[in-house]
């Protein structure tokens, strides 16, 4: 059977309209703010500071000489005159060779001479009695003259049964005991090892654009024309001490770039009285290049690098990360110099530059954290014990 519709009244359908606009108008839920996607990042105003104008590079301590003490004739080692680690002067004996055979090397070559000698005069007194030939007193001046090298070369290899330092110097531990065989192998037995520290070297690698600084600087001081360097100051620092260890002037500065590193050779050299560089150790080397002066200077963690070279992300007045460029210069207790690229005044992201792209945007919180002191570890003059 087919239902029975009944119409509605004008109030109901009144009602359903507006149930329906009610549905229709119901609020939605709020999106996120944007500003809740904002990368945090801290800024520091960037200032320039009175920084040390030198050049800290990593170098490792050398003798000023060393020499292995080798026994250059054979025999049996019958002393030394050292302790291991023993200072020696020059002069010192450090080993004695059984002597004997050469003793006698040299008796026999001087009886050689004595009779080559006598045979020599007795065919000149004949000759101006015309009572020999000139060939025969060629003959026997030749014989002298090869006995004559003969014993020479005698005394010398019993000299060479005593090896004695050479320089004033360190011993280190002796390769042979006494008693034994030395000499027979080619080229000889090493018996020890003679250094000289004092004074020392600490020689290190320097970048082009820090030689070509360096170079500038001894132009300036009248050095370059000369070629000399040592009137531009050095220090040295282990790795186990805060202050300077030895103060000392700059002694050495290839001519040649490294074609693999790109760096130039350099070398300081020290008085080192006191023996606390000795070959091997690393030390910091130091090259003082004037007094302090004002830079514009950034902590070293906070320039990245890439194909293009170094930059930073600096925030802008829109709260926007922009990438700068930057040149850059090395310098003391982990700075950097800002040559171009960035003016006193702007603020360069120190925390956060890890997720930045440029152009992106922002929220800027100032960088709470103390920065570096001004001056930044000035060398110290001669006599000084202050970093």
């Amino acid at each position: 059977m087919t239902p029975t519709l009944f119409p509605l009244s004008r109030a109901c359908w009144l009602a359903l309209a507006t149930a329906g606009l009610l549905v229709a108008c119901k609020p939605q839920s709020t999106p996120p703010s944007a500003s809740a996607d904002l990368i945090t990042v801290n800024t520091l105003t960037l200032q320039s500071r009175l920084v040390a104008d030198r050049i800290e590079l990593d170098g490792t301590v050398a003798p000023v000489q060393q020499v292995n003490v080798t026994a250059r004739v054979a025999g049996k080692l019958l002393k030394i005159g050292f302790k291991d680690g023993d200072q020696v002067k020059a002069g010192q004996l450090l080993f004695a060779i059984e002597p004997d055979t050469y003793i006698e090397q040299v008796k026999l070559n001087q009886a050689r001479l004595d009779q080559a000698k006598s045979d020599y005069q007795r065919q000149t007194q004949l000759m101006k009695e015309n009572a020999t030939s000139v060939s025969n007193v060629e003959s026997d001046l030749s014989n002298m003259q090869q006995a004559e090298a003969n014993l020479r070369l005698a005394q010398i290899n019993l000299a060479y049964t005593e090896e004695r330092a050479p320089f004033d110097g360190i011993m280190g531990r002796r390769q042979v005991d006494i008693g034994n065989y030395v000499g027979a192998a080619p080229g000889g037995t090493v018996l020890g090892t003679i250094v000289q520290i004092a004074p020392a070297y600490v020689n290190a690698a320097v970048s082009e654009r820090d030689a070509l600084r360096i170079r500038e600087k001894m132009g300036q001081r009248g050095q370059a024309a000369k070629n000399k360097a040592g009137g531009t100051p050095v220090t040295a620092r282990l790795q186990t001490e805060n202050p300077v260890t030895e103060v000392g002037a700059l002694d050495f500065v290839d001519h040649v770039v490294g074609g693999t590193s790109g760096t130039v050779a350099l070398r300081g050299k020290f008085a080192n009285q006191n023996y606390r560089l000795f070959p091997g150790l690393y030390a910091q080397l130091s090259v003082q290049l004037g007094p302090d002066r004002p830079a514009l200077a950034l902590p070293r963690d906070l320039v990245l690098s890439d194909q293009q070279g170094d930059y930073v992300f600096v925030v802008d007045a829109d709260n926007r990360a922009k990438r700068r460029n930057i040149r850059t210069n090395n310098l003391p207790a982990n700075l950097k110099e800002v040559l171009s690229g960035l003016s006193a005044g702007e603020q360069v992201v120190s925390a956060g530059y890890n997720k930045l792209s440029d152009g992106q945007a922002v929220k800027a919180v100032a960088d709470t954290k103390p920065q570096a002191p001004a001056a930044a570890a000035s060398a110290p003059k001669a006599g000084s014990s202050r970093p």
